[in-house]
């Protein structure tokens, strides 16, 4: 069974479609595998809370990412960045730091990289 939520009255989205979710003030921009973006107007906190999928981990107060998708994580200049596969990057809030490296180091498909 694949889990869906609800973007407004009508429209449902597959999980395994998202790749991440963006706030921006009180709506929130959902970016799928298809370089789909949609616009709901939840904060993400909401969106957050509607998804309750262990899949997705709040990386910074503005970005919840498809945990599926997250390739690789690396430090750079003493911020910890993760690369989702289609080559997007987004830096960690650092209170944040540890939960996702945890995460990332149990992940089968990710990889943590070793900044240089």
């Amino acid at each position: 069974m694949v889990k869906k939520i609800s973007i407004n009255r009508n429209d449902e989205i597959a999980l395994d479609e998202i790749l991440y979710l963006q706030s921006d003030v009180n709506y929130t921009a959902i970016h799928t595998i298809n370089r789909e973006r949609l616009v709901v107007s939840r904060t993400l906190g909401v969106m957050e809370n509607r998804i309750n999928e262990q899949s997705f981990i709040r990386i910074s107060n503005s970005h919840l990412v498809n945990l599926s998708f997250i390739i690789s994580c690396r430090k750079d200049d003493r911020r910890l960045i993760v690369r989702l596969n289609d080559g997007q990057e987004f830096h960690v809030s650092r209170r944040r730091v540890g939960v996702i490296r945890e995460l990332i180091r149990k992940s089968p498909k990710a990889t943590l990289l070793r900044s240089k």
